[in-house]
């Protein structure tokens, strides 16, 4: 009776059948079963959708929302005190003022006003003191003015120590500013015009003479046929973030992926449902499971988001910007890194007792998943430097810094990604071996969480 009673309890995928199953199959579907349960749990919920597409939204977010609200600016009139010590650029810059005030306040094709006037008040009190200061600062902060400016004697002359003439704006919030950037390169404009003309040099000449400008350039390649193609001209923009967004793209899917694994976990090992489920497989099986599970779904998650990442650039003319040539490297990467990370965080997972405990183990994983984001602007900057190069064939940042290279840079010789992905599976492996002896010995363990010496002990004798 209990030997029946314990055959059906098992899942009929997992049920031995007299004269054609075996062992093999047996632990192989157990596995399987296991890997569709939690593929259905990661996908299969409405969190999941949800969190398909906030994710976007909050890694995109800091782009996106300043060019939707781009439009949405101060454009009411600023008076600007001017302390003019020089006596004489006071009224070449109002009559700066006065055409930016009819000309360039109004958005040329709709005639909106997109930008705030100027109202320049003269300061004619001597001496200029710090009680002269304290009082226009005072009418800072109480509105009457939105700033002061104080313009020094000598701001006409030559500087003979090489250093910069200082003029002064004082604001609230002046350090952003774009009023202070706007009356800082027209006293310079009208400054260094003024300099010029009185050693004997037409302005217009020195302005020639530094309008050259420097393209930066792909290189030349062959298409299909044969047919040389020119170098196009690079977009900045594109050639810089759009590696950080793929780099950023895979540390998203690591995430969305090795976190559930330790809540579920944990969640299982405090609600003894660990028990209930090593009664039908071994620690093993439950972990393969749980791994292929959760690759089966972030692969999910890639798919939805590539999808939909390349329509939208189809959409905005951009597609061609790119690098699918890295699509099979970045989808062995990909795998790679979930499983190590998840893998680790099962482990972790299934040596504590509460999610709490689990923190100041995941900092040093923690550590490890974000240093490549302290570094991607000077790969970027040189993919091909031994820096960038040894980096990326250091394991665990292989899989985002080898991806961030090849979506810079062309000329990452072949043999790299492929020993870079050599050395990320031979890791890859050996955490998966350690984080299962872990897990084999944590997951039935209750009362105090291990200390430190007694996870290296378990991860090398399991």
């Amino acid at each position: 009776m209990s030997k029946r009673l314990s055959q059906n309890s098992m899942p009929q995928a997992t049920r031995p059948r007299s004269g054609s199953g075996t062992a093999g199959f047996v632990t192989g579907s157990k596995a399987l079963v296991i890997a569709r349960r939690e593929y259905v749990a990661m996908v299969g919920s409405k969190a999941f959708l949800i969190t398909v597409a906030i994710m976007p939204l909050f890694m995109l977010g800091g782009v996106i929302i300043p060019r939707l609200i781009g439009d949405q600016v101060d454009v009411t009139e600023k008076r600007i005190a001017v302390i003019d010590g020089s006596g004489e650029l006071l009224p070449a810059l109002q009559q700066v003022v006065r055409q930016y005030n009819r000309q360039g306040v109004l958005d040329p094709e709709s005639g909106k006003q997109i930008r705030p006037r100027f109202r320049l008040q003269e300061i004619r009190r001597r001496p200029v003191d710090d009680a002269l200061r304290l009082r226009l600062s005072d009418q800072v902060r109480s509105g009457e003015i939105y700033a002061f400016l104080e313009i020094p004697e000598d701001v006409f002359e030559f500087p003979t120590d090489g250093e910069a003439t200082v003029v002064s704006f004082y604001a609230e919030s002046a350090v952003l500013s774009d009023v202070k950037s706007w009356f800082a390169a027209t006293i310079s404009s009208l400054v260094q015009e003024r300099r010029l003309r009185s050693a004997g040099i037409d302005p217009a000449v020195v302005a020639g003479s530094r309008a050259i400008e420097v393209a930066g350039r792909g290189l030349f390649k062959k298409d299909a046929s044969g047919k040389v193609q020119p170098a196009s001209k690079s977009q900045e923009v594109v050639a810089v973030f759009l590696p950080l967004a793929i780099m950023m793209f895979m540390f998203m899917l690591v995430m969305m992926a090795a976190q559930p694994m330790l809540e579920s976990v944990l969640e299982e090992k405090m609600n003894r449902i660990a028990e209930v489920l090593l009664g039908s497989a071994t620690p093993v099986q439950i972990m393969s499971g749980k791994l292929v599970g959760n690759v089966a779904g972030s692969l999910t998650i890639a798919a939805i988001y590539i999808a939909g990442g390349y329509a939208m650039a189809s959409y905005n003319g951009v597609a061609d910007s790119i690098p699918l040539r890295i699509g099979p490297w970045f989808l062995a990467f990909q795998i790679l890194a979930v499983v190590m990370f998840s893998s680790l965080f099962l482990a972790i997972g299934a040596s504590v007792n509460q999610l709490k405990e689990a923190q100041s183990l995941l900092l040093p994983v923690w550590v490890l998943l974000v240093v490549p984001m302290f570094v991607w602007f000077n790969v970027v900057r040189e993919p091909n430097s031994s820096f960038a190069t040894w980096l990326s064939m250091t394991p665990p940042f292989i899989p985002m810094i080898m991806c961030l290279r090849l979506a810079v840079s062309n000329a990452v010789p072949p043999w790299q990604p492929a020993v870079g992905l050599a050395i990320m599976l031979a890791v890859t492996v050996s955490c998966v071996v350690v984080a299962g002896r872990v897990f084999r010995v944590g997951i039935l363990v209750q009362g105090q969480s291990p200390k430190f010496s007694q996870l290296v002990r378990w991860a090398v004798r399991g």
